[in-house]
């Protein structure tokens, strides 16, 4: 089969998505039927996030080194084996040994398609606008990622007469079904995603030694300490990971409270409904998002710089308001207006990152664009976790926001940078011409 690049990226990740939160909806639940603790949750996820922060630049190194489909094949294969070490796991350590998996496979897996994507447009075209391109893919995946979570919320329903024990329950069945179409989805990515790798690539050994990985490691960090513009982009990127920990952490209490009732009637199924409109809401406006970016980069001539800015203030005022809103639906509307705004951002962001880095490092570099919202997450999640509960929600919201109006200061020196660069050239242009005459 034989695909455009863009349909192949397009389809591989869309499916990819769909395929990795069909079981999301009931993981949790699932492992409380076998025994395990919300204390105990949380370790094994703990583990997780350990290995992702590990492993999260290294693997891009060796994604770069071996192949970003290789790199992405091989986490895919490890996905499925997760799964299968989850639909069998009845005690914590074989949770723990799922989380390790999964960690590893997730930090494969981060940047790898994207890479290639993003050097496959520009080897059919050096000069290509990569926004449009993100954001179409970004639209795909929201919407891969709402029915997928739909999919995984319906399953257990439709085989309600499976067995309440055992690895094959109600609850497991999402597990097992994404477990299937991860398998199909790599066949897919296999037969459609072409890689041309240079003829100077080393052979597969060579790639993944640890002296190679770590001398990319280096080189990659190296080159975020010389380039002023990456660091402008990765302190954007720990300010939206923070403020996203912020949202995901939090969002649920405070509209549990907002509800009639109280909470422990919410928690006993009163108001839900409502707390999953806002939920697939937030993949629906984004979306949106996606298609406001497009056409705010296209009026604006490619200021990519000045598009992020714009939607960078626009979720930091929202966030702000949030904060002082009092009933539901404005809180609501609010919410689903910082999801807009960050899914807006997207992908004038990626385009500007993308832009200041090289293809033979490209994945190592968006791992290490992962690796800074990882931690803005994380200081999202110590900070203003602790905030919320000794003030308010709606004050750890506030702080959130003011963070995220401050880092479209970052996007506007971008902008007039990029700007005085276009002067230059302009004007060297013109001088060109003139002494041709």
């Amino acid at each position: 089969m034989r695909l455009s690049v863009r349909n192949a990226y397009w389809l591989v990740t869309s499916l990819n998505w769909f395929a990795a939160v069909l079981p999301m909806p009931v993981m949790v639940l699932l492992a409380q039927s076998r025994g395990v603790t919300l204390a105990e949750v949380g370790l094994y996820m703990g583990v997780y996030a350990l290995v992702v922060a590990a492993l999260e630049v290294p693997s891009g190194a060796v994604a770069d080194a071996m192949g970003r489909k290789r790199a992405y094949l091989l986490g895919g294969a490890l996905t499925v084996v997760a799964r299968l070490v989850y639909l069998a796991a009845f005690d914590l350590w074989a949770f723990v040994l799922f989380a390790a998996l999964f960690g590893a496979a997730r930090a494969l897996t981060s940047g790898a398609l994207e890479a290639w994507f993003v050097d496959a447009l520009q080897a059919e075209d050096e000069g290509v606008d990569l926004q449009p391109a993100l954001a179409t893919a970004g639209s795909f995946q929201l919407a891969a990622l709402a029915l997928g979570t739909l999919g995984g919320g319906a399953l257990p329903a439709l085989f309600a007469r499976l067995p309440e024990a055992g690895a094959v329950t109600p609850l497991a069945v999402p597990l097992l079904v994404s477990a299937l179409l991860q398998v199909l989805v790599l066949a897919l990515a296999a037969a459609v995603v072409v890689e041309r790798r240079p003829a100077a690539a080393g052979s597969l050994s060579t790639a993944v030694s640890p002296l190679a990985v770590v001398a990319l490691v280096r080189q990659a960090f190296v080159a975020v300490a010389r380039a002023p513009r990456l660091r402008l982009l990765l302190a954007a990127d720990v300010v939206v990971g923070a403020a996203l920990a912020a949202s995901e952490n939090l969002w649920q209490p405070f509209f549990a409270a907002l509800l009639p009732g109280d909470g422990a009637a919410v928690a006993a199924g009163g108001g839900t409904l409502a707390l999953g409109a806002i939920l697939g809401g937030s993949f629906a406006v984004g979306i949106l998002g996606n298609l406001l970016a497009t056409r705010l980069a296209a009026a604006l001539g490619r200021r990519h710089a000045l598009v992020a800015a714009l939607f960078q203030l626009a979720q930091g005022a929202a966030f702000v308001l949030l904060a002082l809103a009092g009933g539901f639906v404005a809180a609501a509307a609010l919410f689903l207006g910082t999801y807009l705004a960050r899914a807006a951002l997207s992908s004038p962001h990626m385009a500007l990152y993308n832009r200041e880095v090289t293809a033979d490092r490209r994945s190592v570099m968006l791992s290490v664009q992962s690796l800074a919202s990882f931690a803005g997450a994380f200081v999202g999640s110590v900070a203003l976790g602790p905030l919320a509960e000794a003030a308010s929600i709606a004050t750890a919201w506030a702080v959130a926001g003011a963070a995220v109006a401050a880092t479209s200061l970052l996007y506007l020196r971008l902008d007039r940078e990029a700007r005085r660069e276009r002067g230059a050239a302009y004007r060297g242009t013109k001088l060109s011409v003139v002494d041709d005459m």
